[in-house]
């Protein structure tokens, strides 16, 4: 805890008729509110200074009923205060997260196909991530605070960024032929072939990609399997097929352990296309497109996991809660994930919303009064023989149908008028490291 020189705000005198005059007290408080946020944060410690300084004003003489309330008032907004200071390590360290994915998101959309571009960003990402940890834990520990989660997270933290420091470093070793040792890029296509995710990373980091035999500016490619036909696992990059056998064979890295067949590419192809000594097919990455937009019918999602439908009519669906995958919906992890501005950009085009996760129960919306026969006589409305009169009127058909996987219909937005296309606005330019590429975005809703 930082220490202040407050004994000037603590007169050792009083008056003896009526104490200290109640405004000197209350600007004394405000007075070393304003002390012990001089550095531009009020850690829980400072917020018990406060606290405490409140409570002795509190018990002064010389204030009024209504006075000591407004210190209960200012001791209640301490308090609270100084809990949502106490959060603040958690909530600090998950919104560098969501920055770090939302950057990672701009990455891959922007120079996904282009290794060195997109190391290049990641290691600026990483390296500011660190400042803002680094910068968190000597404040903390300036006010003597707990600084021990920071500090694991600034150790994973750098772990990350040495393996994409070393990766970049790496490609200085690409012979042209055999891939680049150490390192891969785990990509995840569309069906058009083009890449919705990708990361240049250390072998064996990630799980659920197969091995291929084609390389991408040097880095051995592991894809997300796109389909399985007739027993084989298909996975499409560029203009390129990648198949194997539906099979699991022993990991000769991992013994005991079982890995997916290692897919091959129809090595037929001409063009840019070699196949090297060692037999991978070195394929340039500026051949291999990027999804950068939201085609109609097709899904993407936010880096805080919400999923958007882009329906034919051009307007978007957004589906919140979503804990599985449903019918007609592609797995999210893969669907294009869209930086938080493009995310924010968005909205303004989404006139519907899901819940999945919200059931209805079966009467609501069903309300009805029921009606005795003798009223209907005269109406032209029969009650069919044997049927009991208070049965409820037909409820009229719905043309939205129930949520798909669900049991029950779920709880909407009234949708507005479908748009006929999306917005071709998507905000300013990246200011970031990666400045090649940035003209892309502009079609992202396009």
């Amino acid at each position: 805890m930082a220490v202040f020189n407050v004994s000037f705000l603590n007169p050792k005198t009083r008056a003896k008729a009526g104490g200290v005059n109640p405004s000197i007290l209350a600007d004394q408080l405000v007075i070393l509110e304003q002390e012990l946020g001089k550095d531009g944060y009020l850690s829980p410690g400072d917020y018990d200074i406060l606290i405490n300084k409140a409570r002795d004003i509190q018990t002064s003489s010389g204030l009024s009923a209504a006075q000591q309330s407004d210190y209960d008032v200012r001791i209640s907004r301490f308090e609270a205060a100084k809990q949502t200071s106490s959060q603040d390590r958690t909530e600090d360290i998950n919104k560098s997260n969501m920055t770090l994915k939302s950057e990672a998101a701009e990455d891959v959309m922007v120079v996904g196909n282009n290794p060195a571009e997109f190391l290049r960003g990641r290691v600026a990402s990483y390296q500011s991530k660190l400042n803002d940890l680094q910068e968190a834990i000597q404040r903390r520990a300036g006010s003597l605070q707990d600084t021990i989660e920071y500090e694991n997270e600034y150790q994973a933290t750098m772990s990350e960024y040495q393996q994409k420091f070393s990766a970049l470093a790496a490609m200085e070793n690409f012979d042209g032929n055999n891939p680049i040792q150490g390192h891969v890029a785990y990509v995840t296509t569309n069906s058009r072939g083009e890449i919705v995710d990708v990361d240049y990373s250390k072998h064996g980091s990630k799980s659920g990609y197969s091995e291929t035999n084609g390389m991408i500016d040097g880095f051995q490619v592991y894809g997300k399997t796109n389909y399985k036909r007739d027993g084989k696992n298909f996975f499409i990059m560029g203009d390129n097929m990648f198949q194997a056998p539906d099979m699991m064979i022993p990991d000769p890295e991992n013994p005991g352990s079982f890995k997916p067949n290692k897919m091959v590419a129809n090595v037929s192809q001409q063009g840019p296309f070699t196949v090297g000594e060692s037999g991978y097919l070195a394929i340039p990455g500026k051949s291999v497109g990027i999804q950068g937009y939201i085609p109609p019918n097709s899904w993407a999602k936010g880096v805080g996991g919400t999923v958007y439908n882009r329906r034919d009519d051009g307007g978007y669906t957004k589906y919140i809660n979503i804990n599985q995958s449903m019918p007609d919906m592609p797995p999210t992890d893969s669907m294009l994930t869209i930086p938080d501005k493009f995310e924010q950009n968005l909205m303004s085009n989404v006139d519907e919303t899901i819940d999945p996760s919200v059931q209805i129960a079966p009467n609501d919306g069903l309300n009805y009064t029921p009606m005795d026969p003798a009223a209907m006589e005269g109406s032209g409305v029969q009650v069919p023989a044997g049927q009991s009169e208070l049965v409820p009127p037909s409820a009229p058909m719905s043309t939205e149908a129930p949520a798909q996987g669900q049991g029950g219909p779920t709880t909407r937005r009234t949708p507005q008028q479908p748009k006929n296309r999306a917005s071709n606005s998507v905000g300013s330019t990246i200011q970031r490291t990666i400045q090649s590429g940035a003209n892309a975005f502009k079609s992202l809703f396009s």
